[in-house]
């Protein structure tokens, strides 16, 4: 029996509405859960963040949300976060390489993971949502350096993990689909690319990231299909993977449809990939296949680089191919 049947709540599925809904975000304070925060907040729910002591209130409209200081590796903290709530949405950890040693970003992440989402199912919660990465089939922070079995490649692709941060977003996964099987949870994972608020300073700062990561490490940003995401369509994302029904894993690419380059996809692979298996990718398609984010989540993102700043788009033929990797810990964003 599950805890929604045991205690008569209602039983895990997508949300009808997050018009009162109470959801708590852990993580909240960071790049992707501001923009989660502010995305729920406009849908009318009722929005708890539960996030490390020292980041809690950072940046967050204190006025409309309550927040909790909290580690998400501590489970009676956490089991005491998730009661009551409708759905939670799963941020916290670290976004990237670099921000700590291996073990400890492997621990927090993982045993983060396991512990938040657990806890919320075998609370009766809803709808679980939580944060994977384009990084979790290894491919663009692998210490390997490798290129993706094709392009545009998608969640199914094999993975090559070569790397602690890529391998905990890949346990994530793994234990999204055994909290699913035990507790009959609704699971949602999204695979977030370069998330980033492509609009600051006139799309100026994101340009300058674009540059600085393509000349340090270009085969990197091959093998992420020179993919990248707007923050607020991160939030959107989020509200989306709330309402639907998916599978608990893979997490699902969410991605804007086109590059940040002006040169065409196919150009740009012949480059920097020539000799990856491809399928025909028209224009300045990204190098993902993003159908499972359009089909199963009804989500195509809204914020694009050609109109915020079309100027900032990157000719990639300044870049010459590299074997010099940058692991520099900026992943897909703060979370």
């Amino acid at each position: 029996m599950t805890a929604s049947a045991a205690t008569g709540a209602p039983s895990p599925g997508p949300l009808a509405s997050l018009d009162g809904a109470a959801v708590l975000v852990t993580g909240g304070s960071g790049l992707i859960g501001r923009a989660a925060v502010a995305a729920l907040v406009s849908e009318g729910a009722r929005v708890t963040v539960f996030d490390r002591a020292d980041a809690a209130d950072a940046g967050l409209p204190a006025a409309s949300i309550t927040v909790i200081g909290g580690d998400v590796t501590d489970q009676p903290s956490v089991r005491a976060a998730v009661q009551g709530m409708d759905a939670v949405v799963h941020l916290g950890g670290y976004a990237g390489l670099g921000m700590a040693d291996a073990v400890e970003t492997y621990r927090v992440n993982t045993v983060g993971t396991f512990t938040v989402l657990a806890e919320a199912a075998a609370a009766g919660v809803r709808k679980i949502v939580y944060a994977s990465s384009i990084n979790a089939n290894g491919y663009p922070l692998g210490s390997d350096e490798v290129l993706p079995p094709v392009f545009p490649y998608d969640e199914d692709a094999a993975p090559h993990v070569s790397d602690e941060y890529s391998l905990s977003k890949q346990a994530g996964e793994h234990a999204a689909l055994m909290v699913a099987a035990r507790w009959h949870a609704s699971v949602t994972g999204l695979r977030f690319p370069l998330v980033r608020d492509i609009t600051a300073d006139g799309g100026r700062t994101f340009g300058a990231h674009l540059r600085a990561a393509l000349g340090s490490d270009p085969r990197r940003q091959a093998a992420e299909g020179w993919s990248y995401l707007d923050v607020s369509d991160a939030g959107r994302s989020i509200v989306a993977a709330l309402l639907h029904e998916t599978p608990a894993a893979p997490g699902i690419l969410v991605a804007a449809p086109l590059t940040y380059l002006t040169t065409p996809t196919e150009d740009a692979l012949d480059l920097f990939a020539a000799s990856v298996v491809r399928r025909p990718i028209a224009g300045r398609g990204v190098g993902l296949e993003l159908r499972r984010s359009r089909e199963l989540l009804g989500f195509e993102a809204s914020v694009l680089l050609d109109e915020v700043a079309p100027e900032q788009l990157v000719d990639l033929a300044s870049f010459e191919p590299s074997r010099d990797p940058s692991r520099d810990g900026s992943g897909e964003g703060s979370a």
